[in-house]
């Protein structure tokens, strides 16, 4: 039962530092993202003032707002995570033996 119940402990301590990397990886991820849609945005304004398309850059402009203040927003929300310590120190900690019975 020990064995069981160790073994459970470990596989759920795995599980939680996994998911802490990906959550941060993710809150590097989204702003990232909402950067590229920005930039894309912007390639369409630059073309549409080569077509002079007022109504599609204008579009282009509220688009690109849109996505930098996106991008703003998850940066400050997302900060802490980014900047957090991790819950569980990967370089000093070690697995013990599985308990004898």
């Amino acid at each position: 039962v020990q064995r069981v119940h160790w073994l459970r402990a470990k596989a759920q301590l795995e599980r939680w530092m996994e998911e802490e990397c990906t959550i941060k990886n993710e809150a590097h991820w989204v702003p990232a993202y909402f950067r590229n849609r920005a930039d894309f945005w912007m390639e369409r304004m630059d073309r549409t003032v080569q077509l002079t398309s007022p109504g599609h850059y204008a579009y282009a402009a509220k688009q690109r707002h849109m996505w930098i203040q996106l991008a703003q927003s998850a940066d400050e929300a997302l900060k802490f995570i980014r900047e957090s310590e991790p819950l569980v120190d990967k370089s000093t900690f070690t697995y013990m033996s599985v308990p004898a019975i």
